[in-house]
């Protein structure tokens, strides 16, 4: 997100400058803003205030950016590029307005604005007004939730909001002619950014609750399921029945951005709150391992880099720029060497004291190839085929892990049908991709079945108890 890309000062593209830049202190806020509560005489009060207004001001500049918008579109100021984009004096004022938002030439503002508008509303009418300075459980939920807005307000604005639509200049600019988009498409921009506030909180309650909350995470896979429809079907990116045999063409072209940044964004919003979900309830059940704990975070640790690298040379391997399976396995280990770097440098987190979960290292190194993997997507796109096989490995290695280790309650018959359940969905997921890529309708829908079960099979083996041969269980 640049200040504008014309010759003149632009408000808008300056404001949304400053939430980039604010987005740093949500992150950074659970560390400096407690420490200024110790060292500081601020009164509770003042602290709760302050604490409030880091998500409070991103709304009311993002609220400021529409009105100079809407002000702009109603007075016909074609030196602004956003209203040179949708039109001229044959709208009336109140299409004008509603170009502000729902142009084809700029619709994404519109996820922004009502995603801290629901989340503003949640904080002060549906019960989630956590605060730093409360109890732990809120302190810690206050945490999550700053943390969540100082990622998403980046990923949003640098993958979503491009500057230039912002754009002033001193001379009026030629009209470019964008129409307004459908009334199903505003809603679905509505929708959009309203599910994602609500999952931003309802996630950050489903990390201190995560063994007793399946209802919760319900909601949040809801939610995001919301989110992520909606903006694939805003923008149609999917093909339709009888062009699949050519959707290798069109990622070759590059004409598959967005979808490339819904399935990383997929990785955030669906396959991380599952991990969190199942690390606990595995640990809830299973408990701590007597001995061999490192062999299981090994395991964590190979399994997905190796499922990442297989996800993308499944995907690359039928691309018309792809020459070779050789081509394809080296582009495919170049995309990952990024984000391994950063997932075992996230492993090393827990150190500085930033979790305690049953397997600190293992939140590290998946938070960090989460977020690496949003970022990297903007800025090459074939990043996103590695994301299925994370999206397994994340959805399923908590449960895994636990057959490397030592458990005396654990049979081994119980670890083999888990693995060989597990593995094998896994492995079909990836040989979907590999059809479906090829030209079949078939393999794709093979890919997503499996790929839904991978966490279901995953969060039913959780909750049953096979009566298996005790003679396998470890001593």
């Amino acid at each position: 997100m640049a200040v504008g890309g014309g010759d003149e000062f632009s408000l808008a593209a300056t404001l949304l400058t400053i939430i980039l830049l604010w987005s740093l202190l949500q992150w950074t806020a659970p560390w400096w803003l407690c420490e200024m509560g110790r060292r500081q005489s601020i009164s509770s009060s003042n602290l709760r205030q302050l604490d409030r207004t880091l998500t409070l001001l991103p709304l009311i500049l993002l609220s400021i950016v529409t009105l100079d918008l809407i002000w702009s579109h109603y007075t016909l100021d074609l030196t602004h590029a956003h209203v040179a984009n949708f039109g001229g004096e044959q709208y009336s004022s109140w299409q004008r307005i509603l170009a502000s938002l729902f142009s084809e030439g700029s619709p994404w503002l519109a996820i922004p604005l009502f995603y801290s508008i629901s989340s503003f509303a949640c904080e002060k009418w549906f019960g989630f007004d956590d605060s730093l300075f409360g109890n732990e459980i809120e302190s810690n939920q206050r945490a999550i939730v700053l943390r969540l807005h100082g990622l998403l307000w980046p990923f949003m604005l640098l993958a979503f909001v491009s500057s230039n639509s912002f754009a002033v200049f001193s001379e009026s600019q030629l009209l470019l002619g964008s129409n307004l988009i459908s009334p199903s498409n505003c809603i679905f921009l509505i929708i959009a950014g309203t599910s994602l506030g609500f999952w931003i909180h309802l996630t950050s309650k489903l990390s201190q609750h995560a063994p007793n909350s399946v209802k919760q995470l319900n909601f949040v896979l809801l939610l995001a399921c919301l989110t992520l429809g909606s903006i694939l079907a805003l923008r149609g990116v999917l093909p339709k029945a009888k062009e699949w045999h050519q959707f290798s063409d069109s990622i070759a072209m590059g004409n598959e951005v967005n979808l490339a940044l819904c399935a990383s964004f997929a990785l955030l919003l669906m396959s991380w709150p599952f991990f969190l979900f199942l690390l606990t309830k595995v640990h809830s059940i299973r408990g701590q391992a007597r001995e061999r704990r490192w062999v299981g975070l090994l395991h964590i640790f190979f399994h997905t880099l190796i499922f990442s690298w297989l996800s993308g040379i499944s995907i690359l391997y039928h691309l018309p720029n792809i020459s070779s399976l050789t081509s394809a396995m080296w582009i495919s280990l170049t995309l990952q060497i990024p984000l391994a770097v950063a997932g075992l440098l996230g492993a090393l987190l827990p150190m500085a004291g930033l979790d305690a979960r049953p397997r600190p290292e293992a939140w590290g190194f998946f938070l960090v190839m989460v977020i690496a993997s949003l970022f990297f997507t903007i800025r090459e796109p074939l990043t996103a085929t590695l994301a299925p096989g994370l999206f397994v490995s994340m959805t399923s290695l908590p449960l895994l892990a636990t057959h490397f280790e030592k458990h005396p309650f654990l049979s081994i018959d119980r670890r083999v049908i888990e693995s060989f359940s597990l593995h094998t969905l896994s492995v079909l997921v990836l040989c979907g991709l590999n059809i479906g890529m090829g030209g079949s309708t078939v393999g794709f829908i093979i890919a997503m079945v499996a790929l839904i079960m991978v966490p279901a099979t995953a969060l039913i083996f959780t909750k049953i108890n096979l009566n298996l041969s005790k003679f396998g269980e470890e001593e």
